[in-house]
């Protein structure tokens, strides 16, 4: 399912340079539903967060060939963190009656001072949208290990009820027939499976 840091920094590459149609839906499947969480959870719903989703897009498409790769200071996980962030902003603001600001209207090196604006507004203000972009990507590999044809629908159950709802594990037990123990490893065999998942989705925003 991960296909690699070095494969990630070959697809930015393509994008900047001359990207085929297969690229950008390559692109769109790895982020889309970290986008489209991210804005749900800051209170958006759904139509206002499927138009973040597309003027995130829209802008990457725009702006990726400016996009300068270095580990040091431009990792893209904060270019595209910044981007949603800011989008999802002016689709509040929109929301409570403010003018719209089209695409067209941002300035040059809008994307990146976000990130100033974000620290002048406090750290509690930073570290709260981060952890619901940290959030989101938890929600994007869950979704993931449930998609996965490997995974069997009734165990997957199991660990939803016991360890997302966080239903005792005698009543887990008794509703699916299942001894304590066995709820306990079909917990612990998930949470590994979520963490590497999880790792493959950060890994895939470091570059």
């Amino acid at each position: 399912m991960d296909q690699g840091p070095v494969t990630r920094v070959s697809l930015l590459a393509r994008l900047k340079a001359a990207p085929h149609e297969r690229d950008w839906e390559d692109f769109y499947a790895q982020y889309w539903a970290v986008i489209l969480s991210f804005a749900r959870q800051q209170g958006l719903d759904e139509h206002a967060a499927r138009d973040v989703l597309q003027e995130a897009m829209m802008l990457v498409l725009r702006k990726i060939p400016e996009f300068t790769y270095d580990p040091q200071r431009g990792r893209f996980r904060n270019w595209l963190f910044t981007i949603t962030a800011n989008k999802t902003r002016e689709a509040m603001r929109r929301s409570k009656g403010d003018r719209m600001i089209s695409i067209s209207d941002r300035k040059p090196g809008d994307e990146q001072a976000l990130e100033d604006r974000l620290a002048a507004e406090g750290p509690e203000v930073t570290d709260a949208i981060e952890r619901t972009w940290r959030q989101s990507l938890v929600e994007e590999a869950l979704r993931r290990v449930q998609e996965d044809p490997q995974t069997k629908p009734e165990t997957f159950a199991v660990f939803q009820a016991y360890a997302v709802e966080g239903k005792p594990v005698e009543a887990v037990a008794a509703q699916f027939g299942l001894k304590r123990n066995a709820v306990y490893q079909i917990k612990n065999r998930f949470i590994n499976r979520l963490r590497k998942d999880l790792a493959g989705l950060e890994d895939s925003m470091t570059t």
